[in-house]
């Protein structure tokens, strides 16, 4: 008998939970149905640590984004975890004039707002020069948000799961549940290598976690998997230069972040992602206009496919909800981005849930 039970513990959200549970003295079990972690979302995503700048004050994205990437940088630095601190300049290109600058300045002015309202350290780069001073591009203009960072995500997720095992939560990988019985105190999870009974469901499953939750009795969530498709560009950031995140500004209500340059910390220099609904491929000319935007003579040689990953969507926020007590059922929904970021705070959060709720 456990305490709790993770489902998808191999993801960045269910091995900071993992620990996070562990450490306060839970006994806590993990299932993965991969062979290993960061198969799914962790994985494939940008890497990028966000500081919650993008999101809308008051909501749970904007809250666990500025808590949890403030304790992941911190995790990172005390463990030797390589991370980039690239910071991030949403820019605004030339071809704006032409297309409507109003758009961008809109966009820059909403970005604003919400940085001040939540007290993110960011400023304005109001010239061409102080745009090259920061990344060689072609832009008009922009924010800059120096605490933003990329990590090394494996190393992070590796480091976490190694602290809960260090604590004698055992970690079951290639473990896929397949039912879920209610009992009156516990949950019985059957699984393709045995069955695991604890008193607290953790529904972090991801790109299954709106299955998960109809398996545990739970509510039926509806979901929208959006793909995200990544090139790389042939040379790195040796050859590019650019050591900056590289945002395009974004109108509200757009499906992500935008197309952006993102170095990583192996020296790599990639561009994405697109958000089409999954599983449509975007085609390779999305990237190519997407680059010639700051970089005008950038030619499809340049561009190579390099992977693609998928989120799940829920709405405009994070749903982390405690859906049934005596026994617990914590259900994760639409953790899309920015989920890595937020991670350790989702982590602090659903311990502190589960402990109320004991």
């Amino acid at each position: 008998m456990f305490d709790a039970c993770i489902i998808g513990g191999g993801g960045v959200v269910g091995a900071a939970i993992a620990r996070d549970l562990t450490q306060r003295g839970l006994k806590v079990i993990a299932v993965e149905k991969h062979e290993s972690a960061c198969r799914e979302t962790s994985g494939l995503n940008s890497r990028v640590v966000h500081s919650g700048f993008h999101e809308t004050p008051g909501t749970l994205k904007a809250e666990l984004a500025r808590e949890g990437s403030r304790l992941m940088i911190e995790y990172a630095k005390e463990r030797g975890i390589p991370f980039l601190k690239t910071g991030m300049l949403i820019a605004v290109p030339y071809g704006s004039v032409r297309a409507g600058l109003w758009k961008e300045a809109d966009a820059l002015w909403r970005l604003w707002r919400q940085g001040r309202k939540q007290q993110i350290p960011f400023r304005f780069i109001l010239t061409p020069g102080g745009v090259r001073r920061l990344a060689p591009i072609r832009a008009m203009g922009g924010i800059f948000i120096p605490s933003v960072c990329v990590v090394e995500i494996e190393a992070i997720v590796d480091s976490l799961i190694r602290e809960a095992e260090a604590g004698d939560t055992p970690y079951l990988f290639g473990t896929e549940v397949t039912a879920i019985r209610l009992k009156p105190d516990r949950y019985v999870i059957e699984t393709n290598a045995g069955t695991i009974e604890a008193r607290t469901l953790i529904n972090s499953a991801g790109l299954a976690a709106h299955e998960v939750s109809r398996m545990a009795g739970g509510p039926s969530y509806e979901i929208e998997l959006i793909r995200g498709d990544y090139y790389e560009l042939i040379g790195g950031i040796d050859r590019w230069g650019i050591r900056t995140l590289v945002y395009p500004a974004m109108p509200p209500h757009s499906r992500s972040k935008g197309v952006h340059f993102g170095p990583r910390t192996d020296g790599r220099l990639y561009i994405g992602p697109s958000a089409t609904p999954a599983p449509a491929q975007a085609d390779k000319d999305l990237f190519l206009q997407a680059a010639r935007k700051f970089l005008p003579d950038i030619q499809e040689q340049d561009l190579r496919s390099a992977y693609s990953g998928t989120r799940p969507k829920h709405g405009k926020d994070f749903t982390i909800s405690l859906d049934r007590t005596s026994p617990n059922l914590v259900n994760l929904i639409g953790i899309d981005s920015p989920g890595l970021s937020a991670s350790f705070g989702i982590a602090r959060r659903v311990a502190e849930m589960i402990l109320a709720a004991r």
